[in-house]
């Protein structure tokens, strides 16, 4: 049995009780004996970022990757994290690593496309989409935030036209409902945007953005 096998599985055990907070001790007491020891830097770093202790999972993401410079899915959670603390532009140099190498993390492409969306390059998180489209099985998810970045930069046709194929395709989708209908507001169409945002409170009662558009449309001189 190995050295610390003990610890990892009372670790696991306190994982599946939900007590990430105990298994962070334990993985405390394994690297203050072996500060590199990789696995315990790993499954340190995920309960941190699952507690919100953004700083301290960056810094062993970190401390990973200096040990193991190649750990690519180590690189991409570094990512996440940066991206969670809002260091926007330290994920997008993260994400341009990882999708440079071909690495089949294909999510990278998504998480560097929103990051590109918050600093308000939304073109560019548009040609990361369609990459992605090239690249994944999966594409609900990409054609949504490709929908969302055309919105956000006022190509409200290629949104509108977007969310429509994601509707049809899923049409219990509350938020590609409530995005369409800002793209037609955008476009001054308050009747057809009307109808989207009560189509969401259909689907979802308390949906207080969508109850918000509804009193601002019915309170203009017209529809």
């Amino acid at each position: 049995m190995q050295k610390y096998d003990k610890l990892f599985a009372q670790a696991e055990e306190y994982k599946m009780e939900g007590k990430p907070s105990e298994a962070v001790k334990i993985y405390n007491k394994i690297l203050k004996e072996d500060a590199d020891n990789i696995p315990a830097l790993m499954n340190s770093a995920n309960l941190h970022f699952l507690l919100g202790n953004l700083k301290k999972a960056i810094k062993a993401y970190e401390r990973v990757l200096a040990l193991k410079p190649n750990f690519c899915f180590a690189l991409y959670k570094l990512g996440i994290a940066h991206y969670r603390a809002a260091h926007f532009r330290q994920a997008i140099e993260i994400f341009e690593k990882i999708v440079s190498t071909e690495s089949e993390l294909y999510m990278a492409y998504n998480w560097l496309g929103l990051c590109y969306y918050h600093i308000g390059e939304e073109e560019k998180g548009i040609e990361v989409y369609s990459k992605l489209l090239k690249k994944t099985k999966e594409p609900f998810i990409v054609n949504y935030h490709r929908a969302i970045s055309y919105k956000s930069r006022g190509q409200y046709d290629k949104a509108i036209e977007g969310f429509l194929k994601l509707i049809k395709d899923n049409p219990e989708h509350v938020s590609a409902h409530y995005h369409l209908g800002l793209a037609y507001l955008g476009k001054h169409e308050n009747f057809k945007a009307l109808k989207l945002f009560k189509k969401v409170l259909e689907l979802n009662p308390e949906h207080k953005s969508a109850k918000d558009k509804i009193e601002y449309i019915t309170e203009a001189p017209s529809i």
